[in-house]
């Protein structure tokens, strides 16, 4: 039976990666007892084919950057995937400057479909903020990011102004 536990691991593994427990409780919902699931689990680690740390490190890489996604969001779904408590926190310690670029990313990513001058309401920065927050990144980035962004909307709005001609009527 422990070849069987083994062979449908790599079934579920050829088709995603699993964090250790959760590639567990797939096999468990399979019907393989306790003592075939540990085997067949070691074994895929012994092969490579299973490492917690290189897929949360992988699964952050992707959701900062691409997705916009703060530590806080990023370490609730490694932990909700089945990642355990201290890879979660050691993979969604983003260093600076990748933190920064998931910043950038989420509000690209809001401002998308955020209304033509939402800089000059107030309400319409509130929930920026707030956006990210959900996002998982902290009030005080999030405020800070919201108003830089909105500094540079509003002068490059001004400057847009400047430029227009007062006598052209199109």
């Amino acid at each position: 039976m422990a070849d069987q536990a083994f062979a449908a691991a790599l079934r579920l593994l050829s088709r995603r990666d699993y964090f250790r427990a959760a590639l567990a409780d797939r096999l468990r919902e399979k019907g393989f007892d306790d003592d075939e699931i540990a085997a067949a689990v070691r074994r895929c680690e012994e092969a490579g084919y299973l490492d917690d740390e290189r897929l949360a490190r992988r699964f952050v890489e992707l959701r900062a950057v691409r997705r916009g996604w703060g530590r806080r969001r990023l370490k609730l779904e490694l932990l909700k995937r089945g990642a355990p408590a201290d890879v979660a926190a050691r993979a969604s310690k983003l260093a600076p400057e990748a933190e920064a670029r998931a910043l950038d990313a989420a509000l690209e990513r809001i401002e998308w479909r955020a209304p033509e001058g939402w800089w000059r309401l107030h309400e319409r920065r509130a929930r920026m903020v707030s956006s990210l927050v959900n996002r998982g990144f902290d009030v005080d980035a999030a405020v800070r990011a919201v108003a830089r962004l909105a500094d540079e909307r509003e002068q490059a709005h001004a400057r847009d102004e400047e430029c227009r001609d007062p006598h052209d009527i199109s």
